[in-house]
């Protein structure tokens, strides 16, 4: 056996503990954190008092701002921080047993909060009970057969709650198309168990249907092209009903337009089908240089950037209607508090998510929040350089003064935290965090002294010397 490929494996393994070690740290971290923060500032109105949210049974609750401070200092969403918050916290108080199986590196930490989820709903013994017996085994098993072997355990634990949580899912369903990449998107979603089966079905027919034109296609690639032609019910039926009946009377209709048909499928389509196709209400934005040539990549509203040539291959055969272009640098202040629609839009294209330290969130679904704050009868306050669009919760940290905020320049905004950190952010440049502490590297911050945490043999433990 070859000594370096040995070595390197040492090496790797080592590693491999090391990550362990620090992601089980950083839970720990995260729990204390959470229980410790606040941002104070009783004197507040009672609609921006601080609000503490509850983590379940037997867990404490937390400040509703915890997440923000989290987001910032990890460089995650806040939605993603507060489900890290919610985690550590369910795991370090409800779940002793297998918190304390991750502080000895015998669960990942990943894997522990997971679990932890999924027992949320039971009660505290019985979550015990559940994760003992399943830490005996999880070890063997990748992570889907481990969390398979978990749900067995968890639904004959109480099968009542567990009916009444499937009953409860079975209302939160959902579609979500998200993350552009390099030309495709991603889509996910939660449906009802026959419908899914269905779906899967329909989409396995039409496959079929189109890998006898398109036969260099994969099965994967041809199911993806198969659910695209579910969003147009005419074309698929069209499909449907010429496979199922090559051979159409004469003068009765085509694979196009079929007319009539007998059998199960039978329909009578009497409109082009490209004229029955969804109505999608989109903007792509393109820019030209001074020749009127197109230059770098389309932005496509709430996906992301592609290329001009794959963008022109995605329009082929489709109505297109041109709007008036927004010039950025010419919308003028306006007197009025709320808005106008196009200033609204003037934002969206300026800033298409929310100006806080690493937020995801889109500029539709937010607030557009004044930055210095609207007094009436000044002229100009509603403009570019004074509007930011913020998420509820971002907006009453804001309002309550937990979090200051200065707009030095449009769509410039530069935060500070209740713990004094600082970041600038802008629709493209992203966040940067300002450096004003002690701090200015993670290597310099842990040789700072801060509150300890002891060893990873022991239960979690603030020391303050």
């Amino acid at each position: 056996m070859d000594e370096t490929a040995q070595m390197l494996a040492r090496e790797l393994v080592g590693t491999d503990h090391l990550a362990r070690q620090a992601l089980a740290r950083r839970t720990m971290l995260i729990a204390e954190f959470a229980v410790n923060y606040s941002v104070g500032h009783d004197d507040v109105m009672p609609v921006l008092a601080e609000r503490r949210v509850a983590l379940g049974p037997g867990a404490p609750s937390v400040s509703e701002f915890t997440c923000l401070e989290v987001a910032g200092l990890l460089g995650v969403t806040p939605r993603a921080a507060a489900g890290m918050i919610a985690d550590a916290v369910n795991l370090r108080h409800r779940h002793p047993g297998l918190y304390a199986r991750m502080i000895d590196l015998a669960i990942e930490p990943d894997r522990a909060c997971a679990a932890a989820r999924k027992c949320q709903e039971l009660p505290q013994e019985v979550a015990d009970e559940v994760t003992n017996k399943w830490l005996k085994v999880q070890h063997r098993h990748a992570w889907t057969s481990a969390f398979n072997q978990l749900a067995r355990l968890v639904t004959n634990a109480d099968p009542e709650r567990a009916a009444r949580r499937e009953r409860r899912l079975r209302t939160q369903l959902g579609v979500h198309v998200w993350g552009l990449h390099e030309g495709t998107m991603n889509l996910t979603g939660r449906l009802e168990t026959l419908d899914a089966r269905y779906l899967d079905a329909a989409v396995e027919r039409i496959a079929e249907i189109l890998g006898a034109e398109h036969p260099e296609c994969s099965k994967e690639v041809l199911r993806a092209r198969a659910l695209g032609v579910l969003s147009n019910p005419a074309r698929a039926l069209a499909m449907l009903q010429q496979a199922a009946q090559p051979t159409l009377p004469a003068g009765r209709g085509d694979a196009e337009s079929p007319l009539s048909c007998p059998g199960p499928l039978c329909g009578t389509i009497t409109t082009p089908l490209h004229k029955l196709r969804p109505r999608l209400g989109i903007a792509v934005h393109l820019h030209v240089d001074a020749l009127g040539n197109l230059e770098g990549a389309a932005r496509v509203d709430r996906a992301g950037h592609i290329t001009v040539e794959t963008l022109a291959e995605a329009l082929q055969g489709i109505d297109i209607t041109v709007q008036p272009v927004i010039d950025l640098n010419d919308v003028p202040a306006e007197d009025q508090y709320v808005p106008s629609a196009r200033l609204r839009e003037a934002v969206a294209l300026a800033a298409p998510h929310e100006l806080f330290p690493f937020s995801g969130r889109t500029t539709p679904s937010l607030d557009l929040d004044h930055t210095v704050p609207y007094r009436a009868r000044g002229p100009g306050q509603t403009r570019l350089g004074n509007l930011a669009p913020l998420s509820r919760l971002v907006h009453r940290a804001k309002t309550r003064g937990s979090w200051t905020v200065e707009q030095p320049r449009s769509m410039l905004m530069v935060w500070r935290s209740p713990l004094g950190f600082r970041y600038e952010v802008h629709p493209r440049a992203g966040t940067r965090r300002v450096v004003e502490s002690p701090w200015s590297t993670p290597a310099e911050l842990l040789r700072a002294d801060p509150p300890r945490i002891r060893g990873l043999d022991a239960p979690v433990e603030i020391v303050r010397d």
